[in-house]
């Protein structure tokens, strides 16, 4: 196999990518995503075993919220309020609904542990907490589109930009009946400008990947280079080239 970094280059590229948004429970441990409410680093527990859901734990070891699959979560600068949102979109073949939902750390209750595993279910909740959010952000972006614009309210603004991996129906025209394509986009989301710009991965949506069972779970631009990283489930990481829709080094690496 190919080293595509030396090791000092491996450490700067996962320093990087650590500051992505946290794909749940995959980059989920015990402290990260590193939050804190009182003065004291939350932990995050497996809430029920082997179903996927991840429990917020305070320094008194109480649940102060759950997380299910496919859930993103961003913290800010200051670790005391964060951006959380769902992969898991309703499929649909026009405009593309979006909700993104934001919390400050130290107004988060107590939750009733078994009552909302019980409402999770019911609901088909992606994440569940005892108050409502400070701020929550929907939009529709139409995935025909290369960018928009959007006003985001001002608590949104300290995130900066940050990346949303996302599968969006209809990404392309044109299909070849003879291949099947994945539907994986990056939409890049700058919340001081309001500009949002959509980025399919054109070398992994085209490319002979299983997909489901392969797939990008992450990414950030570094601010030195203005180039895209990310990382993947059974794929080695990648950075991007300047069309943000191709990989710099064209080989694909699987990894079990």
């Amino acid at each position: 196999m190919r080293i595509l970094f030396k090791t000092s280059d491996k450490d700067a590229n996962q320093n990087l990518i650590d500051k992505a948004p946290y794909l749940s429970p995959w980059y989920f441990s015990s402290d990260k995503p590193f939050l804190y409410k009182d003065g004291t680093v939350l932990n995050w527990e497996e809430a029920i075993n082997g179903g996927g859901i991840t429990a917020m734990m305070d320094g008194d070891n109480n649940c102060l919220a759950l997380i299910g699959m496919y859930s993103y979560i961003l913290p800010s600068h200051d670790n005391r309020s964060f951006l959380i949102w769902s992969r898991s979109l309703e499929k649909t073949f026009g405009p593309q609904s979006i909700s993104i939902c934001y919390y400050e750390v130290d107004k988060l209750p107590i939750i009733d542990f078994d009552n909302m595993i019980s409402r999770m279910g019911k609901e088909k909740s992606a994440f569940c907490f005892s108050v409502s959010t400070k701020e929550k952000m929907t939009f529709s972006f139409n995935p025909k589109e290369e960018s928009m614009m959007i006003d985001f309210p001002d608590d949104f603004k300290k995130f900066g930009e940050f990346i949303l991996l996302m599968e969006m129906e209809n990404l392309y025209d044109n299909l070849d009946p003879n291949n099947h394509w994945g539907k994986t986009t990056m939409l890049c989301i700058q919340t001081n400008t309001g500009l949002i710009f959509n980025y399919p991965q054109d070398w992994f949506n085209k490319s002979d990947c299983d997909f489901g069972y392969q797939g990008i779970t992450r990414a950030i631009k570094d601010p030195k280079t203005n180039l895209i990283h990310g990382q993947g489930i059974r794929l080695s990481d990648f950075i991007l080239d300047e069309t943000n829709r191709q990989r710099i080094d064209k080989r694909i690496t699987f990894v079990s």
